[in-house]
């Protein structure tokens, strides 16, 4: 079954990412992300991110990938303003679609929790 799940991102952590995360890297890793790279934590330290931020950030988009490579995950991204974000899962109950969203690294570290969660048919 497919699960939607809607994300509200933590306003002071967003803004504390904004503050710490260089306009450049934020750059260079949505572009790995487009090109199917996934940036190590050495990669974005190199961008000039603090290596505490590099290391979350390159363990949310191993987690991500992984999840894609393994099926679970559909689709995926933040809505534009990072206010929400999107992300549909494969998974056999709202809990684990739910279990699979919290694992993320930044979900942990409290930038995003689930708002929301609705089971989806595909028909397109």
């Amino acid at each position: 079954m497919l699960y939607v799940i809607i994300s509200r991102f933590d306003e002071a952590a967003v803004a504390r990412l904004r503050g710490e995360l260089p306009p450049a890297a934020f750059a260079y890793i949505d572009e790995a992300i487009h090109h199917q790279r996934v940036p190590s934590q050495a990669d974005i330290e190199a961008q000039g991110v603090a290596p505490g931020l590099a290391g979350v950030l390159a363990a949310h988009l191993a987690h991500l990938t992984e999840l894609r490579g393994s099926g679970k995950l559909v689709s995926g991204g933040p809505c534009t303003g990072f206010v929400n974000a999107i992300n549909i899962f494969e998974a056999g109950s709202a809990d684990e679609a739910r279990v699979l969203h919290d694992a993320d690294p930044l979900a942990r570290y409290g930038y995003f929790a689930v708002e929301t969660i609705y089971p989806w048919q595909r028909v397109f």
